[in-house]
């Protein structure tokens, strides 16, 4: 039986999953099973998996499910100790299993790792680094810490994970109801719930944002009920709650704002709405750091569509492009 198990569910990432797959190949750590969740691609996915000629790549097809079920699927097929979750537009960096391996032997009381990211563009360019905004080192964490780096804002890449396999089973895998948006936050608090976590402090996979990416074209209304069962999850349980009631009103927040920004560019009529609704549940993030930039972004939405829309053209003609893409 392979020590871990890395799964990588696709969907029409053809041009990009050949470079997923070599990665996992070129670990250092050699004692896994790679198996690819084909969720009804109609582009050349299987003969990308089919050019690799190595026992340890597994290829199940399944008809379009989304990637909730893509990822369940690859998780239930898998027989290793410990499950990596990889994007198929994702690279791995050449250590990435070693390490995540190596912490979890260490310590059984932790459920799952993970580490910093490259957060690099569609052509690969690697433009900043994603890392825990309260931890410097590597070390071990009590879940409930864990949480608060979950909601505002997130910092955890799926794809620097590594979980025990059991401890997925006990949390249930991937909740489908929530679809592709933050399904992976919604996963991870509920091991956070129930587990220690262990932080590795170093990058360990290059994480490929793109400006076509489903989440990014998100509809508004279907991202609210996603986002809602993630707050309730920490705010409507009970033995937790209490300890996260400071954070409450500036989650529920930066998550309206989230939801305000899948309706930039199509309806700014609903953007003003969830605007509103963040400044009115925690009006202090006026007062922080980027409290200026929020409130610039908000009056934006009163100007007339043509000029808006034409204000926001001119603005990214300007702007660096690393700053154009934002996890």
């Amino acid at each position: 039986m392979p020590k871990a198990s890395v799964v990588i569910p696709t969907y029409n990432y053809a041009h990009f999953l050949g470079e997923a797959i070599q990665s996992v190949l070129d670990q250092t750590f050699r004692d896994f099973e790679l198996i690819i969740v084909d969720d009804g691609s109609t582009d050349k996915t299987k003969e990308v998996v089919a050019s690799f000629a190595d026992p340890r790549v597994k290829y199940i097809y399944q008809e379009n499910r989304g990637v909730c079920a893509a990822q369940n699927t690859g998780i239930q097929a898998s027989i290793g100790e410990y499950i990596a979750l990889l994007g198929a537009d994702d690279v791995l960096l050449e250590n990435a299993l070693e390490k995540g391996v190596e912490v979890l032997d260490s310590y059984p009381e932790v459920g799952f790792s993970y580490a910093q990211a490259y957060i690099m563009d569609e052509n690969g360019h690697i433009y900043r680094v994603r890392k825990s905004s309260f931890l410097d080192a590597s070390t071990i964490v009590d879940g409930r810490k864990e949480i608060r780096d979950l909601l505002v804002p997130y910092r955890i890449t799926i794809s620097a994970v590594m979980m025990r396999h059991h401890c997925l089973d006990e949390v249930g895998g991937f909740d489908e109801k929530i679809g592709n948006i933050a399904e992976d936050r919604h996963l991870i608090i509920r091991l956070a719930k129930r587990y220690s976590a262990a932080y590795i402090a170093e990058p360990l996979v290059k994480y490929r944002v793109q400006p076509g990416s489903l989440s990014r074209h998100a509809n508004p209304r279907v991202a609210e009920e996603a986002f809602l069962l993630i707050l309730q999850e920490v705010f409507e349980d009970p033995d937790f709650a209490p300890h996260f009631q400071s954070w409450k009103n500036e989650a529920y927040s930066y998550f309206y704002r989230r939801i305000a920004s899948y309706a930039y560019g199509k309806d700014a009529r609903l953007a003003r709405h969830y605007m509103r609704k963040a400044l009115r549940v925690y009006p202090q993030i006026m007062l922080q750091r980027n409290g200026i930039a929020i409130v610039y972004r908000y009056a934006t939405l009163f100007l007339p569509d043509r000029l808006w829309l034409a204000f926001r053209h001119l603005k990214r003609h300007f702007q660096d492009p690393s700053k154009r893409l934002r996890d």
